[in-house]
């Protein structure tokens, strides 16, 4: 009998501000629907997207805007719920209470990448961001009382927040991120033969990419022909920072790149930094990998999933740009330590694959089914 999944999340992987979360939910989808499972996706609507278009086998309905998205869910409901055999809701913008709010009592599996908590006080207006807070504190608690409701998350890291929150331990199912390995197509592994530092990530105030700049100033002066390239969407706006600072013989910006030229940069870097607050697990991390390029991050939650410290790269206390410089330092002038950490990473990307993923999370999904 053919499974229905109703899958509603804020964004789909062709909406302009998708990030991990929307990635992960695209290469499981796109599985999902080659082993029979009939997938309706639905999402928010913005400018130059479809209403209603079918990815890679699975259908996909665009609602409301991104920011009025959640008013839409009851109507959702009450449309499409009584079709599927189950429903997933992801929570990573802000939780949509989909357990609380149709009635049928359909299964629902919920997933979380990471908890934002604090980090909506960086990125939303105060008011939104106490709004935001208080639902997604609440909701771990609330989801685990009910029967019907169970939790995917994405790291080690992600499910002990969970449970301090509340969640009862074998309500959460850990379902990490694959990696696509046909990317390492994209890796000749030749490095830059000046030392290159590379820092890759959207910009968000809270993954703090001004921490990498203010870290490479401190390089500098150790290593001076040390590079740093600064990549993803919107880091054009650290240019200020470059000028600043008078970095602009040393500093590259490249904003937004295509999936074949971040391969690119990430293979000719002989290391990837990552400042940010928090993540759900650290997909760059493993992309860098496969190019055999090892990675200096925060030692936060995500990171210390994705970056085994001392293998398969360091980690260093979050928010010590002091520490973080002298991490890259020592990466950068230990030629042996590179290179365990370097053959390390690579091995450790070998053990993430996107179908492997989708074989767990199907799984799951026939587990609650049948619960």
């Amino acid at each position: 009998m053919t499974m229905h999944i109703l899958w509603i999340q804020w964004r789909d992987i062709k909406n302009p501000l998708a990030g991990g979360a929307e990635v992960y939910a695209h290469e499981i989808c796109r599985r999902l629907v080659r082993k029979g499972v009939k997938i309706l996706y639905v999402s928010s609507w913005m400018p130059g997207l479809k209403t209603l278009e079918e990815i890679d086998g699975y259908q996909v309905i665009r609602v409301g805007t991104h920011n009025d998205f959640i008013l839409h869910i009851p109507r959702i409901l009450n449309r499409y719920a009584d079709w599927a055999d189950l429903i997933v809701e992801d929570t990573s913008k802000v939780p949509l209470m989909l357990p609380l709010l149709h009635s049928n009592k359909k299964p629902v599996l919920a997933i979380v990448h990471h908890l934002n908590r604090e980090i909506y006080f960086y990125e939303l207006p105060y008011r939104k961001a106490i709004i935001a807070y208080i639902i997604e504190s609440v909701m771990p608690k609330l989801y685990t009382n009910l029967p019907n409701v169970r939790f995917i998350a994405v790291s080690r890291s992600t499910k002990e927040e969970l449970i301090k929150l509340g969640v009862k331990p074998d309500k959460i199912y850990i379902v990490p991120n694959g990696v696509d390995k046909e990317k390492q197509n994209y890796c000749n592994n030749v490095k830059d033969s000046d030392p290159t530092i590379l820092y890759l990530s959207r910009y968000k105030t809270y993954k703090q990419p001004f921490h990498a700049i203010l870290a490479f100033t401190k390089v500098l002066k150790n290593i001076p022909n040390t590079k740093l390239i600064i990549a993803g969407k919107n880091t054009e706006i650290l240019s200020k920072y470059v000028y600043k600072f008078n970095l602009n013989g040393s500093v590259k910006l490249y904003g937004e790149v295509s999936e074949i030229k971040k391969m690119e940069l990430l293979s000719r870097s002989w290391l990837l930094i990552q400042t940010s607050l928090k993540e759900g697990f650290g997909l760059t991390v493993l992309e860098a990998a496969l190019c055999r390029t090892p990675t200096v991050a925060y030692d936060v939650a995500g990171f210390r999933d994705s970056v085994k410290h001392m293998e398969t790269g360091l980690l260093v206390k979050p928010g010590d740009v002091e520490g973080l410089a002298k991490a890259i330092i020592t990466l950068l002038t230990d030629t042996d330590l590179w290179k365990k950490l370097s053959e390390n990473a690579f091995r450790y990307a070998q053990n993430f694959d996107w179908d492997k993923t989708a074989e767990a999370f199907l799984k799951i999904l026939k587990e609650v089914e049948r619960n």
